[in-house]
């Protein structure tokens, strides 16, 4: 579980990478086969599945890699082996 503050950073984190990779929300809800209220949930840390805080936050760092863009540093989400306990797909990497 989250503080109030690590929530308040992955929200920012979140978004600085979602403003960086500058794609439209349904190209990502496309790519990533998530929901677009999912999609929000995570981006806004608003009682988001867990989850899908991981997929959003994978996808965006995979495709701004992909995209030669920097990656706004993750602070309490830069630890994947937190992952093993949430289970989701990845399937813009097939």
């Amino acid at each position: 579980m989250l503080t109030k503050t690590e929530v308040k950073n992955t929200r920012n984190e979140l978004q600085q990478n979602f403003d960086r990779l500058g794609y439209e929300k349904d190209r990502i809800c496309r790519e990533a086969e998530i929901s677009p209220a999912a999609l929000d949930a995570a981006l806004q840390m608003n009682n988001p599945v867990p989850n899908d805080v991981w997929k959003v936050r994978d996808y965006l760092e995979d495709m701004l890699v992909k995209e030669g863009k920097e990656v706004y540093p993750w602070t309490r989400l830069a630890d994947h082996s937190a992952n093993r306990w949430f289970d989701y797909d990845t399937p813009w990497r097939r």
